[in-house]
């Protein structure tokens, strides 16, 4: 395989990563939308407005056995706040709340239930972060765990390699970020990344809690 050939494969191998990813984002996208249209109908709910048609419509759309595995645990945690708000404005002795009650109750036996809210007082506030700043600072851990590593092994592709483990073992973004930019190095450099892109692209999509996009 020739030089162009390899180059070809790779923009291949970087075009299904760069879909796979905008697929990832599509769906959360479409999730946040749903869940703010319920956000509204719960505000309306509180401010004592009949909301019953346009609850049964986001229940018939959303069916929970079809979306749940969809959602992320913050999503499910909001979803069924806002279940609880609504039923506390629920006419008991009518039958279409009635109707509605049992449809959110047969969400909560599917696990989207209600969360207690915590909060949480900050005695000084904390001042907002700078992106500019958050990137640089970003960098400059990377560069030391790159110097770090470069002395005890001086391969790059075992840096990227231990750069993966790191990010799918740990919160920390930095190694995900690392990881991704060695990736990209290495291919504009002509070098075969299938398998690394591979795993990055899989590890992205276990944080970000979506299906695997083949």
């Amino acid at each position: 395989m020739n030089r162009l050939e390899v180059l070809k494969k790779l923009e291949t191998i970087l075009e299904q990563f760069i879909a796979g990813v905008l697929k990832s984002e599509t769906t959360r996208i479409a999730a946040h939308k749903s869940i703010d249209a319920l956000d509204d109908i719960a505000r309306d709910s509180l401010r004592g407005r009949r909301i019953h048609a346009r609850l049964g419509n986001w229940l018939a759309r959303s069916d929970i056995a079809h979306k749940k595995d969809r959602l992320t645990g913050a999503d499910i945690d909001r979803i069924g706040n806002l279940f609880r708000e609504i039923q506390s404005g629920f006419d008991p002795s009518d039958p279409e709340a009635r109707k509605l009650d049992n449809e959110i109750r047969r969400w909560r036996e599917s696990g989207v239930v209600p969360k207690r809210k915590l909060v949480l007082k900050m005695q000084t506030p904390v001042p907002s972060i700078n992106t500019a700043a958050g990137f640089s600072e970003l960098m400059k851990q990377e560069s030391a765990y790159l110097a770090d590593e470069s002395e005890r092994n001086p391969h790059l592709l075992s840096i990227l390699d231990d750069a993966l483990k790191s990010a799918a073992a740990k919160d920390d973004k930095m190694y995900l970020h690392l990881a991704g930019a060695i990736v990209y190095f290495l291919k504009i450099n002509g070098y075969k990344v299938g398998p690394y892109a591979k795993r990055l692209r899989e590890i992205e999509q276990a944080r970000m809690g979506v299906e695997h996009v083949a």
